[in-house]
């Protein structure tokens, strides 16, 4: 640099002599231009700017119009991974984005704030819009050692179910969590985050890691009912998402002893970290649904009541189990059926080189010796049919064949007896494709509903590559069709296959019922908004109190669907007793009532990333008292159940987040910010609803294929000002994705006591309601009109 300065000072000498100082000034702009030049620490790419720090190279980009990518490499450029956690869309985001350059930083600014770093020392820092600190200077880290989980753990019986692997509480009623993953070291890369001063390390949507909402330390793995993610959201006022550089090998954090940061761990030489500005759980959900993609509606018939059991024996027992239902007026959309469906034996037994004859791909005739008969005579009665589906092979000749295309994965038989030896790489696209073909016949029956999938946690991207197994299938048999399965397990990016997830094989305990809420909390905030557990407890035979109390819990779970094992009475509500069974259908009928409900809401899940089940923290951030409640939450914005979970009570504590509150379909509104005690009888439930809510509620019906079965129950619940968009469809193709739907945006003006609707949206199929009942719940008692739902309309309800 001195010499080439010296270079420039003596054609500084020669420019004057020649030509005079005109000419100097111009040469002391070219050399202005040149020192730049030479001091210049970053260049800029498509989407931010690349430099470089000691050893690591580091890119600073923009990712979404809500989120930044840090990115580091020890190994060649720092660009961004590929990986499933993430929406394919935002490869090619165009949100506009600038360098700034201030206070000896430098990065990348957009709308949603800025990512700046110190060019020399790599510490780094993350701003809001408005320039204030989010994320304090934070230092770059350094190569290290990490901790990678090594799956399968446990001893399974073999002609059992997998247990469950969790630890037990140490005391009654204390939160269950998972094991510990053994683990192997590797090589890898450290990357604080700082906190800010005398903010307690405390972060939300984990996933299910522990029986609370607040976590403080993640172990990322899946497991039997268990997805503990990469992400979190902080009450610092962002989000974080962590991507690898393979995506089954994960990156963990924990928190520093001192409370002053935590620390990324990221195995291999690469690390992305996706940073979202975001004041609370609401904002954060619409970031992470914008980056790692939203949840298509799920088809109608989903936000029913599944009826599951491994243990049906013949046709004659699945038709007989059918007629129950009817007859005794339970409401029910689907059967799912276990092993029995395709194989007369599970598979727990099959040696690892399987064995001849094993039906992989085919219907068992005991169940089902005319299956696309019974199947579709099942659907003319209001049933569909999910059937379960196992990551792995059973025939021998089968598995000789994929071992010889090179599909199968090379692992360890371990204490599982060696069924998870015959699991298959669904990572290879070519056996993904070649698993479809196989899927095919089942497919053209034409009456398969959806897919249970089970024990496919030999890799975290297991389930997301499964999926894309079964949607290749699903799109060549009936590609207008929305696909829709269930997962023991979940990675981030599965939900936008139109993936929902159960919490795995769960005991018939009440400490086990008592943290499912939160669990189902969890995987909410995690990118999970479908999500269900086995109602009863699959392991163990439930009692009529539990299952009575769980079925009106799961009332208010986005997936509601009861489950048990094959030495268990099945969770039939006939089972359990005259006083359980009429509980359990008041339970159902609710449950049928709140479609149209549930139904907008998943449409507002579809367009925002917002889940229907929320937390508290969610509708109410300001309160810190609803920091870490999860024994009671919200469905949309103004509905909240607070369930009887522990035995033999009769009455539970309360807390009314500041505002009025309404009992559902009461008239008597109870003020907020203070804890209430509320009496449920076994057939009673404690559900609020909040001042200023819309509630539109059908009729009661049998199944979801009688919508709209009469008029609909517009409920107002007064005190405020209130919107609500109500949204209907088939509630079965894809047609919605091209705009045909219906949604009736319905305004309550509480002054003026008008309720005023507009529609936009062509679909006017035979599940639109024609007719509505407006009911007002007023101090009062409750006041009526009717209405035809017109393209537009309004009705005043006098108080009086």
């Amino acid at each position: 640099m001195l010499k080439t300065i010296s270079h420039l000072c003596d054609a500084q000498f020669l420019l004057k002599r020649l030509y005079g100082p005109c000419c100097i000034f111009l040469f002391a702009l070219a050399a202005a231009s040149f020192a730049r030049a030479q001091d210049a620490t970053f260049q800029k790419t498509d989407r931010g700017i690349e430099l470089q720090i000691g050893i690591r190279n580091v890119e600073l980009a923009v990712a979404t119009p809500t989120a930044f990518r840090l990115s580091i490499s020890y190994q060649g450029k720092a660009t961004p991974s590929a990986t499933t956690f993430l929406a394919p869309e935002t490869k090619n985001d165009n949100t506009p984005w600038q360098v700034v350059q201030h206070d000896g930083l430098v990065g990348v600014s957009s709308s949603a704030g800025k990512l700046l770093i110190d060019s020399k020392t790599g510490k780094w820092t993350l701003e809001d819009a408005n320039g204030g600190t989010i994320i304090p200077s934070s230092d770059i880290g350094q190569q290290v050692t990490v901790k990678v989980p090594i799956l399968f753990q446990g001893p399974v019986a073999k002609e059992d179910a997998p247990a469950s692997t969790a630890v037990p509480p140490a005391n009654p009623g204390a939160p269950s969590t998972p094991p510990p993953p053994s683990s192997i070291q590797v090589p890898g890369l450290d990357l604080p985050v700082a906190w800010k001063t005398g903010s307690p390390i405390q972060v939300y949507g984990c996933g299910n890691g522990t029986g609370h909402l607040q976590q403080t330390k993640v172990d990322t793995h899946l497991g039997d009912g268990w997805a503990i993610l990469p992400y979190y959201w902080s009450p610092n006022g962002y989000a974080a998402l962590a991507v690898t550089a393979n995506d089954d090998s994960p990156a963990l954090w924990s928190a520093d002893a001192d409370q002053t940061g935590l620390t990324w761990h990221f195995p291999g030489t690469k690390a992305d970290l996706y940073l979202m500005p975001a004041v609370n759980l609401k904002t954060a959900s619409r970031a992470y649904a914008q980056l790692s993609g939203y949840a298509p509606v799920p088809p109608r018939f989903t936000l029913g009541y599944f009826q599951s059991r491994w243990g049906w024996t013949d046709r004659a027992y699945i038709e007989d189990t059918l007629k129950q239902f009817r007859t005794l007026h339970i409401p029910v959309d689907t059967f799912i059926i276990d092993f029995e469906w395709y194989t007369p034996k599970p598979d727990y037994s099959v040696p690892p080189e399987g064995e001849p004859g094993f039906n992989d791909f085919g219907f068992n005739p005991m169940l089902f010796p005319e299956p696309a008969a019974q199947l579709a005579d099942y659907r003319k009665q209001g049933i569909h049919f999910v059937g379960i589906r196992k990551p792995r092979i059973g025939n021998s000749d089968t598995l000789n064949f994929l071992k010889q295309k090179g599909w199968m994965p090379d692992l360890p038989v371990g204490a599982d007896g060696g069924y998870h030896k015959r699991d298959a790489n669904f990572a290879n696209a070519d056996f993904r494709s070649w698993y479809a073909e196989q899927s095919l016949p089942l497919l053209q029956t034409g009456y398969i509903s959806g897919w249970w999938n089970d024990e496919g946690e030999e890799s975290f991207s297991n389930y997301y590559h499964w999926n894309q197994a079964e949607l290749e299938a699903w799109a060549k048999v009936q590609p207008n069709q929305r696909f829709w399965s269930l997962n023991r397990a979940f990675s981030p990016g599965l939900l936008r296959l139109g993936a929902a997830a159960w919490t795995g094989d769960m005991h018939a305990k009440w400490d086990v019922f008592a943290r499912t809420p939160t669990d189902l909390l969890n995987w909410s905030l995690g990118g999970m908004p479908y999500c269900g557990c086995d109602i009863g407890g699959y392991k163990a035979d439930t009692t009529p109190e539990m299952l009575t109390r769980w079925m009106e819990a799961g009332v208010f779970f986005p997936v509601m669907r009861a489950h048990s094992a094959h030495k268990m009475v099945p969770h039939f509500p006939w089972l359990f007793g005259p006083d359980a069974q009429a509980a359990i259908t008041k339970a159902l009928d609710l449950r049928y009532r709140l479609i149209p409900y549930y139904y907008s809401l998943a449409y507002e899940t579809h367009d925002t990333g917002v889940p229907m089940m929320r937390p508290l923290l969610m509708e109410f951030p300001d309160d810190p008292k609803v920091a870490n409640l999860s024994d009671q939450w919200m469905m949309g914005s103004g509905l909240m159940t607070a369930p009887i979970l522990q035995e033999k009570a009769t009455s539970r504590s309360v807390y009314l987040p500041q505002d009025r509150w309404f009992p559902f379909e009461g008239t008597t509104a109870v003020e907020g910010n203070q804890t209430i005690t509320a009496n449920a009888n076994l057939d009673e439930t404690p559900l609020y609803v909040r001042a200023g809510t819309i509630l539109p509620l059908g009729p009661v019906i049998q199944s979801t294929d009688e919508i709209p079965g009469g008029p609909l129950d517009m409920q107002i619940y007064p005190g405020k000002d209130a919107t609500f968009t109500f949204v209907e469809d088939d509630g079965a193709t894809t047609d919605y994705l091209k705009g045909t739907f219906r949604k009736t945006v319905f305004t309550w003006n509480d002054t003026t006591r008008e309720l005023s609707w507009t529609r936009e949206g062509n679909y006017s199929g035979p599940t639109v309601f024609k007719e509505m009942t407006i009911s007002v719940f007023d101090p009062s008692g409750k006041k009526q009109a009717k209405a035809s739902l017109d393209e537009k309309g309004s009705v005043k309800i006098p108080a009086n």
